[in-house]
């Protein structure tokens, strides 16, 4: 009986201190219920750590640095290594694979495409935000880049949302209508589930903000909680922005990508994002040295790069628009902001596109500053510097394709608080969830939510998001890794990475510059089981030999072009033949 009621009062203790930090987070209405709050997720494309002026970036971004010092910022989280997995976890809470979006259609060969888990759209085993947020009776919104499909099924109207206005592919001009790829040379946006033209004023960062003001303007049902959902373009190819934001910084890189990868390294030191002893690690020795460039070409990489910072100062200030508006209705002081990215720096090379571009409306004009249909791009090079001070960037499973910021600020979320307790993109979701009074694991018989809420560690930091023997896996793009109590194995695909599975400890070598595994061979063999583990649990299925995300989508441009030319090329031989053959005939008759 005495064992009974000790487990029964530590029972009621701990439902006690459970209702206690509801109450502190949500607090009450006036008739003594919970009030739910507003929130605010911003995901920013392509952005690395130390972007956002208050994690060491060049950009000016005060009312993004106004949220993280009014609340909290998280320098651990870790992204997928690409963006439509990413937004699928974003929005599910959920494993990649198992919510269908285990890599990009653009970078899956077409035969893997009707493999369960790589069909590139999120599919109906698993529920977004916006659906969990209707049963809590959230109004919900979703503007700017979706890429989780367009088809009847996957558009945002059909997964939750009452209103939206959503680009439904990887990415597009920021002015118009013209897509970035040979593959995809029309963009399509759809509205509330069907295909529209863009206005006439449309600039991606300012025309998502006037939609969601639409939206709340429109709303019949002011009284409910809401829930925001603003995609960004910014900093996705092409980089684009208006001139006066570009300006300010077409000096700012002019010293080139070592210099600038040497400055956030010291950056991050002061910062403490790093320890006060790291050593940075060498450039891959495959890339461009900036001394060697002409410069002419000096100049057009230092452009692009201020368009960069021009195309986050362009997106922060919109974001002031909004904060400013919901101030002017009364609504912010409810409303809780979460600003993220979904990875690292691209560095993919657009220049082999270029010929594409400058024939399909772009010009690369340097002496425009960017602007309407400038095809802007960071380049492998300058995508190291950005992803300073750590290892790799986009499409690689190293820690600058992986760690992106978080901020999450507003109501009773402490403020001028920094954590670097490990995190991970589907902990977002079911954080969302316990914010709004939400079952955090439910999915109505569907795949499991695999994200942990992060409210614990966020009203308590003593308390970690994952316990130590609770590991996380990651594959996308055919690079892996697997995280373990401060410890990483990681395994980068070709061209920049060599398939090799590597270990590091996170807390004393954010950098990834030494390999432990010898040192540490019972661990390091724990936690490649467990990968193997995870890889069987979620259907991971290894790419053919010799894939390179970037390769992929280098092949599937060059046959769109040749496809495209081919009549041309045909017409062309025809003709060559036909002459050929006349002129022979000709010499014929004249004998």
């Amino acid at each position: 009986m005495n064992q009974i009621f000790c487990l029964l009062r530590s029972f009621f203790v701990l439902a006690s201190i459970y209702s206690a930090s509801i109450v502190y987070v949500y607090g009450q209405d006036s008739q003594g219920n919970r009030s739910k709050p507003n929130i605010v997720l911003i995901l920013v494309d392509d952005s690395g750590l130390m972007d956002f002026g208050i994690f060491g970036g060049e950009a000016r971004t005060p009312n993004i640095d106004r949220l993280a010092s009014n609340g909290i910022m998280f320098t651990n989280l870790h992204a997928s290594p690409v963006c439509s997995p990413s937004r699928a976890m974003l929005m599910t809470g959920t494993d990649s694979h198992l919510a269908g979006v285990a890599n990009l259609p653009e970078m899956l060969p077409e035969e893997y495409q009707s493999i369960p888990g790589y069909e590139g759209v999120l599919n109906t085993q698993v529920k977004t935000i916006a659906t969990r947020l209707k049963e809590a009776n959230y109004n919900t919104y979703a503007v700017g880049k979706w890429h989780l499909g367009h088809d009847e099924n996957t558009l945002p109207s059909r997964r939750g949302f009452d209103r939206s206005f959503i680009l439904g592919g990887s990415g597009a001009s920021n002015y118009n209508n013209s897509g970035y790829l040979p593959m995809k040379p029309i963009a399509h946006w759809y509205e509330d589930g069907k295909e529209v033209e863009l206005p006439t004023d449309f600039y991606s960062s300012k025309t998502y903000i006037d939609k969601v003001i639409s939206y709340h303007n429109n709303e019949q049902n002011k009284d409910n909680p809401f829930f925001s959902y603003i995609a960004f373009q910014a900093i996705h190819a092409p980089v684009q922005a208006p001139k006066e934001f570009v300006e300010p910084y077409l000096e700012t890189y002019k010293e080139g990508w070592n210099k600038l990868r040497e400055k956030r390294f010291e950056k991050a030191k002061q910062l403490g994002f790093i320890p006060s002893d790291a050593v940075l690690t060498d450039p891959f020795t495959q890339f461009k040295k900036w001394e060697e460039l002409s410069s002419k070409e000096q100049q057009s990489y230092a452009t692009n790069m201020a368009v960069v910072a021009g195309m986050l100062e362009a997106m922060d200030y919109h974001i002031g628009r909004y904060i400013q508006y919901l101030t002017e209705q009364g609504l912010m002081e409810n409303t809780i902001f979460i600003v993220t990215s979904d990875n690292g720096p691209d560095g993919g090379d657009y220049s082999q596109g270029i010929p594409w571009a400058l024939t399909h409306g772009f010009h690369r004009d340097f002496e425009k500053n960017g602007g309407d249909d400038f095809f802007g791009y960071i380049g492998p090079e300058f995508a190291n510097a950005l992803s300073s001070p750590f290892s790799f960037f986009k499409y690689y499973t190293g820690e600058g394709g992986l760690r992106v910021p978080l901020i999450m600020s507003g109501k009773n979320i402490p403020k001028k608080q920094r954590t670097n307790t490990f995190c991970f993109f589907t902990d977002i979701a079911p954080t969302i969830y316990d914010l709004a009074g939400l079952n955090t694991k439910t999915n109505d018989g569907g795949v499991p939510i695999t994200g942990n809420s992060m409210l614990s560690h966020i009203l308590d930091f003593s308390k970690p998001v994952y316990q130590p023997n609770e590991g996380v896996g990651l594959e996308a793009a055919n690079s892996s890794a697997y995280f373990l109590n401060g410890y990483k194995i990681v395994k980068n695909n070709i061209p920049l990475g060599d398939n090799k599975w590597r270990m590091y400890y996170l807390q004393e070598d954010p950098m990834e510059r030494i390999d432990i595994a010898a040192e540490n061979p019972e661990l390091f063999q724990k936690m490649l089981a467990e990968y193997e583990v995870y890889e069987k649990r979620v259907g991971v299925v290894k790419m053919p030999k010799g894939y390179s995300a970037q390769g992929e989508v280098a092949k599937k441009s060059y046959t769109k072009i040749f496809w495209n030319w081919a009549p041309y090329l045909l017409v062309l031989i025809v003709g060559v033949v036909g002459i050929i053959f006349w002129r022979k005939r000709s010499k014929r008759s004249a004998k």
